[in-house]
């Protein structure tokens, strides 16, 4: 926790819900849902063979033009283009590479609300959205920021995504949250970091578990390893408590 406490976010320390072999999203791709059957359509994917050494570097080269990619352990060189789907764009340029790591588009993901049970605060033009544990002290520390002034919930819609980083404790409060059926109530806990409501909250036996799996393999997927975790209105990313909030959302 202590370096923690310098990056200002609480990292993961267990994610073994990502690690189950059916725990897949549908809505991501054809390829994740090889038993349900789909028309065949141009530049689906054919066939696969895994890299043992995969691709970790991206390079340019003295007298070439674009980038080149190598892999971990230095046997093979991959030269072109690479398209970010996450994005829908060619990267030609390091300089594009980079700003992939920087911004992301949610919407080229295709994601529905119903599948990751998102909680909403405040009914702002500008959508954001975070992903906390309800349990890390930065998260606490985000939701008494955006709560001590009206003016975020009237300028932004927060979409909450709750994921269990910090251990078991983590997982009860996330469940609790998630299988409320006081959608209100369970908002108001989380925001105002209200443990003892989410460690004696019962999840009901018709709670459905999916989206909690759901939130928390997409955050892998997005190379989430702490939280809070916010992608601004524009893509932007911050990687943990921004040290000015309201500058943040302003410019991304």
């Amino acid at each position: 926790m202590a370096a923690a406490a310098f990056t200002g976010f609480c990292l993961s320390v267990t994610a073994s819900a990502a690690q189950e072999p059916s725990a897949q999203i549908p809505y991501i791709s054809d390829f994740t849902n090889p038993g349900v059957p789909v028309q065949v359509e141009k530049d689906q994917i054919k066939e696969f063979e895994e890299l043992i050494s995969p691709f970790t570097h991206a390079i340019s080269l003295h007298g070439r033009d674009g980038i080149a990619y190598v892999s971990q352990n230095g046997r093979f060189i991959l030269r072109g283009v690479i398209f970010d789907t996450w994005n829908g764009e060619t990267i030609q340029t390091m300089d594009q590479l980079r700003d992939t790591k920087k911004t992301l588009n949610l919407s080229e993901l295709g994601l529905k609300d119903e599948d990751i049970d998102p909680l909403f605060y405040g009914n702002g033009p500008r959508k954001v959205t975070v992903f906390v544990d309800p349990l890390c002290p930065f998260c606490g520390q985000l939701f008494d920021e955006i709560l001590s002034s009206p003016s975020y919930a009237q300028d932004y819609t927060f979409k909450i995504l709750t994921v269990p980083f910090l251990g078991d404790d983590s997982t009860k409060a996330v469940t609790a949250i998630s299988c409320a059926t006081n959608r209100e109530e369970a908002l108001r806990a989380l925001m105002t970091k209200d443990r003892r409501w989410m460690h004696t909250q019962a999840a009901p036996e018709s709670c459905n578990p999916e989206p909690i799996m759901q939130r928390t393999i997409l955050s892998q997927m997005l190379g989430v390893t702490g939280v809070p975790y916010i992608i601004g209105a524009e893509g932007g990313i911050a990687r943990g408590m921004p040290a000015d909030l309201r500058t943040f959302l302003a410019s991304n």
